[in-house]
């Protein structure tokens, strides 16, 4: 670590690291009350009975998805407070989120899929599952940017370690 690259400071990385922590236990017990709550669906709604076993899938593997991407992140906020994060792995974990956001996607359309497959109610419930699937593109789009930018200081750094 070089003692003269800014950091953040120890609260706001205690604070976010409990934030994601948060997030993360609650993504858990998520994946916990999910088939519970699809069981007592299929109970209230048999007629869409047949949908419980897809989109519990669907909803697990995105929460998984999610639950990923937060411990990448919290990685990455370890490494830029040890000052660690210009290096290939980092990039690797940044690759890790983009991943996940794609598959997000992915599994987002899916399940706007099988839910107008199954003419499961409304089509909105398509229609209202695009903003989270653009959101989700953005953030990957926006990640691909700032996966650049961090290639790039890498870069720089490499050169600046061998003229030093």
């Amino acid at each position: 670590m070089h003692p003269h690259f800014p950091r953040p400071p120890l609260a706001t990385v205690i604070v976010t690291q409990f934030l994601l922590g948060g997030l993360f236990i609650i993504g858990l017990m998520a994946i916990l009350l999910l088939p519970v709550a699809s069981e007592k669906a299929a109970c209230g709604l048999p007629e869409y009975a047949g949908l419980r076993v897809p989109l519990l899938s669907l909803a697990i593997a995105f929460v998984s998805l999610a639950l990923l991407t937060i411990a990448m992140i919290a990685l990455l906020i370890a490494r830029v407070r040890r000052g660690t994060i210009l290096t290939r792995l980092s990039i690797v974990w940044v690759d890790i989120i983009i991943a996940c956001l794609i598959a997000g996607a992915a599994v987002m359309i899916a399940s706007v899929a099988v839910i107008l497959a199954a003419q499961a109610g409304t089509p909105l419930l398509g229609v209202i599952q695009i903003p989270a699937i653009l959101a989700l593109a953005a953030l990957a789009g926006v990640s691909l940017v700032l996966r650049s930018l961090l290639r790039h200081a890498i870069s720089l750094r490499a050169e600046l370690d061998e003229v030093v």
